[in-house]
Formats: C-alpha cells, structure tokens, sequence
C-alpha cells in the first residue's frame, strides 16, 4: 500500500509544480505585456512631442524668423531644426501613404511620360539604324 501512496504523492508534487509553472508563465506573460503596452505608449508621446515640437518650430519660421535665431531662442542647433522639420515631414508623407493614396503626383506622371517618350524615341532610332 505504500507504493499506492508514494505514486499517488508523486502525481500530486508533479501537478503541484505544473501549475506552478503555468502560474508563473502567465505572470511572465502578463509582465511581458504590461511593458510593451508601457513602451508603445512612450514611443507614441516621443511621436507626438516630435510633431508638436517641428510644428512650433515651422510656426517660427512661418513668422520670417531665419533658422539661426530659431535655434538660439530655442537652445538649440540649426541641425536640430533641420531633423524636426525632417521629421515633420516624414509624418505628413507617412499620413499621406496611410489614406492609401499612393498614386503618383502629377508631376511624377509627367516624368514618366517624357521617360516613356524618350525610350520610344530611342526605339525609332535603333530601327532607322537596322534598316
């Protein structure tokens, strides 16, 4: 009868620490995501504060202010300004890619007809060439 017992406690601690390391892959799951939530929240505001920052600063310039003056009123280098604005624009060409618009400009449009153009020319040329 002790085997009974030893093999039916043996199954107990085995399923004790079973559940024991599920308990702790869940917590470890929940930290895991807690901190990721936390860091997509960070890198959101860092976004945002960027943005507003390249805004204000467009704002300064809007007004005629020249960029040297920008940077000294604000504590901060002429590259400094040149990366908000950088990045200013970064965010409005990703807007404009997130509405799914992704059609060439006009201009690009006629880019492309003058290339298509020019290549036909060249094709005319090398068939004047044969015959």
């Amino acid at each position: 009868m002790a085997r009974t017992s030893d093999r039916t406690s043996a199954r107990n601690r085995a399923r004790q620490a079973l559940a024991e390391k599920q308990r702790a892959r869940r917590e470890r799951d929940e930290r895991m995501e807690a901190a990721a939530t936390r860091y997509f929240a960070a890198a959101d505001a860092i976004e945002s504060a960027r943005r507003d920052a390249g805004q204000a600063i467009q704002a300064l310039i809007d007004e005629g202010e020249p960029r040297a003056e920008i940077a000294e009123l604000l504590g901060i280098t002429t590259r400094d300004i040149k990366a908000a604005l950088d990045a200013l624009t970064d965010d409005d060409q990703d807007d404009d890619s997130d509405t799914g618009h992704d059609e060439p400009q006009g201009s690009d449009v006629s880019a492309g007809a003058h290339r298509d153009h020019h290549n036909n020319d060249a094709h005319r040329s090398d068939e004047a060439h044969v015959a």
